[in-house]
Order: C-alpha cells, then structure tokens, then sequence
C-alpha cells in the first residue's frame, strides 16, 4: 500500500493467519461500525440471514470492521453470532481516519482472503433487508459488473450533496448516470478493489465513496445500479445539525471529487459523448420519509458567511460571478443553475492548483457557502412539489451541467483567469 496516511498500517497477524486458513472466499460482506451501537446488531443479522438464505452453496464470511467508537458498540458486536456455514472475521480499522479507514481494512482483508466479492454496508442502516445482499452483490458474482451502487428512494431534500453538485459534476465529467454515486453501500469486484486498494489518492474519510465510483468510471470499469430500495439510516437525523455532520463530510466529499477530476483529467477531456434519453421517467414507489430543513435559517447563514468571505471567493471564481452573487442576495433574487454551474466548474480549476493544505481549506469552506445559496434557492424552488417534479429540477440541472462542459474545460486549461492569484 502506497498511502501516506496509512504507512505501515497492517491487519493484525491473527487475522491475517485466520484468513489464510479459510481462503478463497466467494463472497465478503464488510460491514462499517463506528458509533452505531444501536443499529449494529440488527444490521449483522439481516446480512448473516441474506447470505445464508440467498447464497448456500458459496464460500461467504462477515468483516465487521470496527472504528473507534465511543458509545458500546465494539461490545455489542460481541454478541453477534454467524450461521455455521458463514465466516465471522472482526478487526479494528488499520488505521485513524473515518469511513475511508474502515473501508481500507476491508479491501486490506478481502485481500489476504483471496475474495472473489466484497458488499460494503453501513452499521447505521434502519432498512436493511436480507434481499438487499443478494439483490446488490448478484451483477458482481455473475460477472455483469465491477461495481453496483444502489438507487435509494430518498426525498427531494435528503441527498443535499448529491442532488445540486456530485450526481451533475460525476455525470458530466465521466458520461456516467449513477444517480446517487455516494449512496454508501457497494458491491465491488476483485479486479476494482485491487485497483483500489493501491491507488495513490485513497481517501481516509468521507471521500471514499464518490472516490470507489470515480476510479470505477475513470478505469473504464462496468458500473450499474443494482439496489433499488427506501433508505433509512441513522446518520440522516445529523442533517438538523450541519456543522456536525453535513458540512465537514461536504468538505471531504468536494476535496475528494476535486482531487480526482485533477489527477483523471486526461480521462473526462477526451472521454466520448454519451447518449441520454429525452425522456423523463416517473417514480411511482413507496413515498420517502420527508427530510425537514430550515430555509430561512440557511438562508440567513448563507447571506451572513458570503458577506464575510466574499473577499476569499475572488481567489477562486471572476469578480463577474461575485457580482451577479451579490444581486441575487440584494434583490432576492433566484440563485439558478447557471450560476451555480460556473461557480463549480470555477473552483475545479481553481483547486487544480492549490498546493497547500491551508489554501485548499480556504477553497473548499468558501465553496461550501455557495453550495449552501444554491440549495437554499433549489429547496425554496422545490418546496410545494412532490419527488417526482422535483427530480425534473435535478435532471434539467445536470444536463446544463453537461451543456456546459466545454466551460470547465476552457477555465481548466486558464483556471486563475479573473481571479487573484493565492499568495
């Protein structure tokens, strides 16, 4: 392994020797534990049931892969117990950093098990159903995919990063249509945790999973949709108190996105044109749990911290851009796509040349403000119409996106164009 954050972390020998000893494996579901001592168990239960139930005659086993917690749940895994036929490996994350550390330990451990599959699931899920292991990991194992990442039924304010920045950026930038590239459960093949698993810019944290999605469409990896379900998790409750969960994740996640769109640059410049259907297409599932956000509070949060860092901003996107920002604020005016899309494709470039940790804090918080404006004016736009109108807005935006592409490419090659340059 080549990442600096992870120097000379290793699985412990133990585990490292039980896994010799059971090795190849057919199918490994890891499952993430950090903090969830009351979801855990449930969640360890449902997948021992799936694969019991869905998988009888392959080679399976259960990584429970345990963060630093600060709640009971390291003792409450102690009570999970596996069916005969299925393996039970438990190991702490290899090293400090968050879900990207516990996804490492997985790969690290699929690896010595020689795992021809790995599913990754969150211990938080409130959901989780045995059908899901099978529906979800079944393209893996009959080699239709390397990677299958779930389309969860979520309402038109859950996904607050998703909807207005990852889905339109990824979509534009690698010509591909996964609508929720960071829904956080996957099934992986051999082939791409390999590549993974020694790939330079593998993130310790947050970033992981639009990072699995980005490398898998950058390598020219076969990637679908194979999980089509209601989403509940407990982590969605953070969103009534950003500044604990939603913000530093989104600094994660767009540092992540940005440095990936640097690194795969050649890839998305010459990537060929894709083909979209001109059709909109209706969900007509079950209704999502409505996700409660506060507009007006936002709203004065956005005004307040854009006033305050408007200065920082003119490092990152032309003075033009901070002018039509400052209207939109003093005539209360629509915060729309166009904007937003050039403010994004603007600080791409922008973070193309940042070399310090410090600089690259100061670009992400001050885009964070922004994202904040634009789904300030995407909740007040959306707010009296059901998911499916709503999911209109969502698509329409990510085809501008599209539309747009040359832009990116243009501020890309001239990225400090009207801007100051960091000192």
């Amino acid at each position: 392994m080549n990442h600096e954050w992870n120097k000379g972390k290793s699985l412990d020998p133990d585990v490292i020797e039980k896994c010799k000893n059971i090795a190849p494996m057919d199918i490994l579901v890891g499952v993430l534990c950090k903090d969830v001592e009351a979801t855990v168990l449930n969640v360890l239960n449902v997948i021992n049931e799936g694969l019991y139930r869905y998988f009888p005659d392959y080679k399976k086993a259960i990584v429970v892969c345990r963060g630093d917690s600060s709640d009971k749940t390291n003792e409450t895994i102690e009570l999970f117990q596996t069916y005969n036929s299925i393996e039970k490996i438990v190991t702490n994350d290899i090293t400090k950093g968050g879900k990207g550390a516990g996804v490492m330990t997985i790969f690290e451990t699929a690896h010595e098990l020689e795992a021809k599959s790995v599913v990754l699931m969150d211990g938080d899920l409130l959901s989780v159903k045995p059908v899901w292991v099978q529906t979800i990991a079944n393209p893996i194992i009959y080699g239709r995919a390397d990677l299958t990442v779930p389309y969860y039924i979520r309402d038109k304010n859950d996904g607050v990063i998703t909807n207005n920045l990852v889905y339109p950026f990824t979509r534009a930038l690698y010509g591909i249509d996964i609508r929720q590239p960071i829904a956080g459960e996957y099934a992986i093949s051999k082939n791409l945790y390999e590549l993974l698993r020694e790939h330079p810019l593998f993130p310790p944290d947050f970033g992981i999973d639009i990072f699995i999605l980005t490398v898998a469409a950058a390598e020219g990896m076969y990637v679908k949709e194979g999980l089509f379900s209601l989403k509940i998790h407990e982590s969605t409750t953070h969103y009534l108190e950003p500044e604990k969960f939603l913000i530093p994740m989104f600094r994660k996640v767009t540092g992540s996105m940005f440095e990936l769109a640097k690194y795969y640059e050649k890839y998305w410049k010459n990537k060929p044109q894709r083909w979209h259907t001109k059709f909109s297409r209706e969900c007509f599932s079950q209704k999502p749990i409505p996700v409660r956000v506060n507009i007006t509070e936002m709203k004065k949060s956005y005004e307040a911290e854009f006033n305050s860092s408007k200065n920082i901003m003119k490092q990152f996107i032309p003075e033009d851009i901070i002018k039509e920002l400052e209207r939109t604020i003093v005539n209360n005016e629509e915060f729309n796509s166009e904007l937003w899309i050039k403010i994004v494709y603007n600080y791409a470039a922008a973070y193309k040349n940042i070399k310090s940790e410090s600089d690259k804090y100061l670009l992400l918080d001050s885009f964070k403000t922004l994202w904040i404006g634009r789904f300030v004016s995407y909740a007040k736009e959306v707010k009296d119409m059901d998911i499916n109108e709503a999911e209109q807005i969502i698509q329409k935006q990510a085809e501008l996106f599209e539309e747009k592409f040359d832009y990116l490419r243009s501020v890309y090659e001239n990225p400090t164009a009207g801007c100051i340059h960091i000192e």
